[in-house]
């Protein structure tokens, strides 16, 4: 790759989930048990070849940080290497300059130190396994300023509602205007962007478009302005948008079937994560586990349907789990039954306690509850 590629994965139009995401970023957030949602972007760059990645982080500093520590899971080459956390010191002090514009505009010594080209842009809430590479290619080839990675999708009314919809024509965007639901079928901005340096520098110097607070805004109105050329690429792998506690719950669930979790979890884009030193999954004489996804650490001794379990859970005997996600070191104690519902991290149900939400609307059992 002859031009210097960098990579930024930027936290600022996370959606908030609610109570899930109130005392962390949706980056940091527990995923399948054993990931976080961050560890997506962050191996699609790695994988890619992006040697050089910067998170762009705008509140709940402190669960970022304790996730990627040194970030040198995500380098293939340390020595090399560049990894930031990158935060807008002047956006702390006053919350309405706290953008994505304005945190790349105060690190962008980041831009000069690596001496980039082009940079890579990729949110947290979205995974997608994507491969860089081809798009770098037609990128440069199309000669354009900024290329927007997008995804044909038949349920638009119902997934990724706070998303863009654009027009394509000939590989160029036409125009760009949010998704109103009002159609099943559209071209959906995965909020992914390869953007040329001068283009972004340019942005960043723009009172107009600085004046937009939204990276997502600025490129949409490049493209309103004609002032740039703005590329489509298609993306047509596994892409799911997580806008709300419903989709969290659904979308989890959905890998639990094999076809779908092939699609995300390919054989040739290993997924990394921070590793722990912990123990396999100890099963009881009495565990009855099915269609279910369970973290090491984690010790089971009732049974278990449809749930995902994170590292460091105890189901004690006779305890029941059906369709639920339950987070890292929580207890639930013999006896207790737990049914739709997500419970969060080091909570404790006690023995015989029930929770028991529906489908469409799951119970969530805040951090550290005890639930009696």
């Amino acid at each position: 790759m002859a031009n210097k590629v960098i990579g930024f994965l930027n936290l600022f139009d996370s959606p908030n989930l609610g109570a899930l995401t109130e005392k962390r970023t949706l980056a940091s957030t527990s995923f399948l048990g054993r990931f976080a949602f961050m560890d997506f972007a962050l191996s699609n760059f790695t994988n890619s070849g992006i040697d050089s990645i910067n998170v762009l982080v705008k509140d709940n500093f402190r669960s970022v940080s304790k996730h990627v520590g040194n970030m040198k899971t995500w380098v293939n080459n340390t020595k090399i290497a560049m990894q930031n956390i990158l935060v807008n010191e002047k956006g702390i002090r006053s919350p309405k300059d706290n953008t994505d514009l304005e945190c790349l505009l105060q690190n962008d010594w980041v831009l000069y130190e690596a001496k980039a080209d082009v940079v890579v842009i990729q949110p947290a809430h979205i995974i997608s396994p994507i491969d860089f590479r081809p798009i770098l290619e037609e990128h440069f080839e199309s000669d354009a300023d900024v290329t927007v990675v997008y995804k044909h999708i038949e349920n638009a009314d119902e997934s990724f509602r706070l998303n863009n919809v654009l027009k394509v024509k000939d590989g160029k965007v036409m125009s760009v205007k949010k998704n109103s639901g009002a159609s099943k079928e559209a071209d959906v901005s995965l909020e992914t962007y390869i953007i040329g340096v001068n283009t972004l520098q340019m942005i960043l110097h723009s009172s107009e478009l600085l004046k937009l607070k939204s990276l997502k805004k600025a490129v949409a109105k490049l493209v309103q302005e004609k002032s740039a050329r703005v590329h489509a690429y298609e993306h047509k792998g596994f892409a799911r948008c997580f806008d709300s506690l419903q989709h969290f719950v659904d979308y989890s669930f959905e890998l639990l079937d094999y076809e779908v979790a092939k699609d995300l979890f390919l054989n040739d884009w290993p997924i990394y994560t921070v590793t722990h030193n912990t123990p396999p999954t100890l099963y009881g004489p009495s565990a009855k586990v099915k269609n279910s996804f369970v973290a090491n650490g984690a010790v089971v001794e009732g049974k278990v349907k449809n749930s995902i379990i994170s590292r460091y859970v105890t189901i004690g005997k006779g305890a029941v789990i059906e369709d639920s996600v339950i987070l890292t070191g929580t207890y639930i104690d013999a006896g207790a039954v737990v049914k739709n519902a997500v419970v969060d991290k080091y909570s404790h149900v006690v023995k015989k306690a029930t929770i028991e939400g529906k489908k469409t609307s799951p119970v969530y059992v805040e951090q550290g509850t005890l639930v009696k």
